[in-house]
C-alpha cells in the first residue's frame, strides 16, 4: 500500500537505483559476508551490529569496524578482503527484487534515462549488472567511491543528475534505507522509498512516497508533466 504524498512525485525526467536492498535482494548477503570475513579473526558480527552500516560507503563500515576491534589492515584492504566473500556469495545466490525486470524494461519502452547511485564499490556495481543481465537499462553506473562523501550527503546523486544531464529537482531516486532518503532529499530529488526486509524498521518519514515493492512504481504517471495548480 502507498503512502505519502502522491502528487509530489511527478514531471520525472531521469530515474535513480539504489542498488542494495532496492534492485537486488543482496542485505543478508552483505550481511553474511562480514559474518564469514570476521570469523576469520574470532569476531562475531550479528544483525543488530549491521543496522547501522545500512546505506553506507563500504569503505566507512571498514573504518568503524577497524577502529572498533582493532585490526591491523588499511580500510581498502578490508574491504578488498569483505568483497571477494561477498562476490562469491553475489554468484551463487543474488536474486533480482520482485518487479524489478519489468520496471527496468518499462524505462526502456518509455525512454526513461536511468542510472544506479549506490554505495557499493564500483566492481561489485559491475559485477551485479552483469550478473542479473541488468546492464543494458543504465546508461551511468555511480559509485559512492567516486565521491568524498556517501550517503547520508548527497554527493553520488548528484553525481548521478550531472551525468545524466539533468537538473536534479526532475530526477526521482528509488531508496530502500533512511540514509539514502536523506541523501536524495539532500540532493533535492524526488524519493520513493520501498522498504526490503532488512529495513522495514527504519523511519522513511521524508520520502516523497513510500511502497510497498517495486510493483507498485507506476511510470507512467511519474513522469506525466506537473500541475501548475
Amino acid at each position: 500500500m502507498a503512502t505519502g504524498r502522491q502528487n509530489a512525485v511527478n514531471g520525472v525526467k531521469a530515474l535513480i537505483f539504489d542498488m542494495d536492498g532496492v534492485l537486488i535482494d543482496s542485505e543478508p548477503l552483505h550481511l553474511l559476508a562480514y559474518q564469514r570475513y570476521l570469523a576469520d579473526f574470532g569476531l562475531t558480527f550479528l544483525e543488530e551490529d549491521n543496522h547501522n552500516f545500512l546505506g553506507m560507503k563500504d569503505l566507512d563500515c571498514a573504518k568503524h569496524l577497524l577502529k572498533r576491534h582493532k585490526l591491523e589492515m588499511t580500510a581498502i584492504e578490508f574491504v578488498q578482503r569483505k568483497e571477494a566473500v561477498l562476490h562469491q556469495l553475489f554468484k551463487e545466490q543474488l536474486q533480482v527484487q520482485p518487479g524489478v525486470l519489468q520496471t527496468l524494461e518499462k524505462t526502456s519502452q518509455l525512454q526513461i534515462p536511468t542510472a544506479i547511485a549506490s554505495s557499493a564499490t564500483m566492481p561489485t556495481i559491475e559485477l551485479v549488472v552483469e550478473l542479473t543481465g541488468t546492464r543494458k537499462y543504465f546508461q551511468y553506473l555511480c559509485s559512492g567511491d567516486e565521491v568524498p562523501n556517501g550517503k547520508p550527503a548527497p554527493d553520488v546523486f548528484l553525481l548521478a543528475a550531472q551525468r545524466l544531464g539533468q537538473n536534479p529537482s526532475e530526477c526521482l531516486v528509488i531508496e530502500d534505507t533512511f540514509n539514502g532518503v536523506c541523501a536524495a532529499k539532500a540532493a533535492g530529488m524526488m524519493c520513493i522509498a520501498i522498504p526490503c526486509q532488512a529495513t522495514r524498521h527504519q523511519d522513511f518519514a521524508h520520502a516523497d512516497l513510500v511502497l510497498s515493492g517495486m510493483a507498485e512504481v507506476n511510470l507512467v504517471e511519474l513522469v506525466a508533466p506537473r500541475s501548475l495548480a
